[in-house]
This record gives structure tokens, C-alpha cells and sequence, in this order.
């Protein structure tokens, strides 16, 4: 039998977070729609998420960020670690990113759809 999360902000639930176990983990879909694979690993960096998400060595993984606020300072182009879409990352957050503060960065769901890149936000990952 599975278990399932309460959803951490107060969005409708639009994506999940299946393991291997059966836990179903319930947040909101940011981001490509589409379904992804990999194995999960946590981030509990503050900054340097559109890195993290573009650094090839997290390939085929699912990136956990633990800090809340991922999204505050939306994207550039000058924080992008390789352009090839396959190598990147998907990711899930604890919360629903935040409109970037100033201009001209992009949000980051509107960053993720560019990529292609599937994205769970709102996502229990305080365990």
C-alpha cells in the first residue's frame, strides 16, 4: 500500500512523484508535461538551481531541492551549465516558485517548458 504527502502549498494536485516503493509523493506540474525516471537525489543548496539543473553530471536524475524558495531570482542564459536537453535534470520543490524579483529574468516553470524539462512543485519533502 502506498503513501501519499499533503501537498505543501495550497495548489491543485497536477503531478506526482511515484518510488519504487509504491510512496506516492502529490504536488503541482511546473514546467514540460510529459513523465520522467531517474533516481531521486536531494539539493539542499539555496542558490545556483538553473546549475544544478543544467550540470550534466545529474543526468538522468530527479533533483529534490530542499530549500523553499527556488525560483526567486528566475533564469538567464548565463547560468546555464551545458545546452544539450537530454542531459538535464528533473526536479521537484517544496514549494511553487516564486515570480523572479527585478527584470529581465525568466520564471522558472517558463524556463523549464523552453527546455523541456518536467517539474513537481509543492512537494512535502521535509520527510
Amino acid at each position: 500500500m502506498s503513501q501519499s504527502t499533503p501537498l505543501a502549498d495550497d495548489a491543485v494536485h497536477t503531478g506526482v512523484l511515484v518510488l519504487a516503493d509504491g510512496t506516492v509523493f502529490r504536488g503541482r506540474g511546473i514546467g514540460a508535461i510529459g513523465d520522467s525516471v531517474g533516481e531521486v537525489c536531494f539539493n539542499t543548496s539555496m542558490t545556483g538551481y538553473q546549475e544544478i539543473l543544467t550540470d550534466p553530471s545529474y543526468a538522468g536524475q530527479i533533483i529534490t531541492f530542499t530549500f523553499p524558495h527556488i525560483g526567486n531570482t528566475g533564469t538567464n542564459i548565463e547560468d546555464i551549465e551545458t545546452v544539450t536537453r537530454r542531459r538535464a535534470a528533473s526536479s521537484c520543490a517544496p514549494t511553487s516558485p516564486t515570480r523572479p524579483t527585478g527584470a529581465p529574468p525568466r520564471h522558472l516553470d517558463e524556463w523549464l517548458k523552453s527546455y523541456g524539462l518536467i517539474g513537481l512543485a509543492g512537494v512535502d519533502t521535509g520527510g
